[in-house]
């Protein structure tokens, strides 16, 4: 009795469920490009099948960001640079940067920290007391690392800290941080590096003179500043080589490196205009 009333309560759903079914089935086999006088409505029950509608997301966001290019010398504007906003606008991953400055910091521990165990360590390899006798402890040799003057147990010994970080992350790690000097107005475009003479006090003063390092003052080395071109320069290579926090790089080096920890470890980061070019073109997604 129980069987015969689960067939009978199946075919009543059967039957009423049977057209919305039907509708559904029709409706996802019928492809985009059929039309409508292709189909037999009078064997859908008046229900006109829908094709498939695709959703494609569009970014209201607009490709560039904008940013002033100055005068190195004069600190005049010059004009607007139009940036791509998939390098110098990408999502702010602190996770990110971390773990690439982490991953230089590692290949920059030199690891030549050593302490000598009891085999390294001078003195006799005799027994240093009897066996039985003295009413004391059992001695073997005397430099036991619970002897003075003997080794060290478990010290450490010359290695290598550096660890592997996939080359993806790495340029990621680069991305975030030019978007990162952006968003913190920490990012300074000029036109060129072009410097008369290759004198310290030459670039002192027009970095005193501009004042792009506002705490440059409070600081006991002074400006903190990274310049970033396309190729060395050498008037500004040796202008700046003896000031402390001032250094020059170029963007493929930059790139190259991952170099995260002197982009972050800068308080201004200096570009011209022929490097942001270089940037743009190796971190853009493809």
């Amino acid at each position: 009795i129980m069987w015969l009333r689960g067939c009978f309560s199946n075919l009543f759903l059967r039957r009423i469920r049977g057209p919305r079914y039907f509708h559904d089935s029709v409706g996802a086999t019928i492809k985009s490009d059929t039309s409508f006088q292709e189909v037999d409505f009078a064997n859908h029950n008046g229900i006109l099948p829908q094709a498939p509608v695709k959703l494609q997301a569009v970014n209201p966001l607009p490709k560039v960001i904008e940013a002033i290019y100055y005068d190195f010398v004069t600190n005049e504007p010059l004009g607007m640079k139009n940036l791509d906003r998939q390098v110098f606008g990408a999502p702010i991953r602190v996770d990110i940067l971390q773990r690439v400055a982490t991953w230089q910091r590692d290949a920059l521990r030199q690891g030549t920290h050593k302490t000598k165990t009891r085999g390294e360590v001078s003195g006799t390899g005799k027994k240093w007391a009897p066996q039985k006798g003295r009413g004391k402890a059992r001695v073997g040799s005397h430099r036991v690392p619970h002897w003075r003057g003997g080794g060290v147990a478990h010290g450490p010994r010359p290695r290598s800290y550096a660890t592997d970080l996939p080359r993806q992350i790495q340029v990621l790690g680069v991305r975030t941080a030019l978007a990162t000097k952006y968003v913190q107005n920490q990012l300074v475009l000029v036109e060129n590096f072009k410097l008369n003479t290759h004198k310290t006090k030459e670039l002192l003063e027009i970095l005193d003179k501009n004042a792009w390092d506002p705490l440059a003052e409070e600081r006991v080395q002074g400006h903190s500043i990274l310049f970033m071109s396309k190729d060395h320069q050498l008037n500004l290579d040796l202008a700046s080589r003896n000031l402390q926090r001032v250094h020059a790089l170029t963007a493929e080096e930059i790139f190259d490196a991952g170099d995260v920890y002197n982009i972050m470890g800068h308080e201004i980061l200096m570009l011209d205009l022929e490097a942001v070019d270089v940037m743009e073109e190796a971190l853009k997604f493809i």
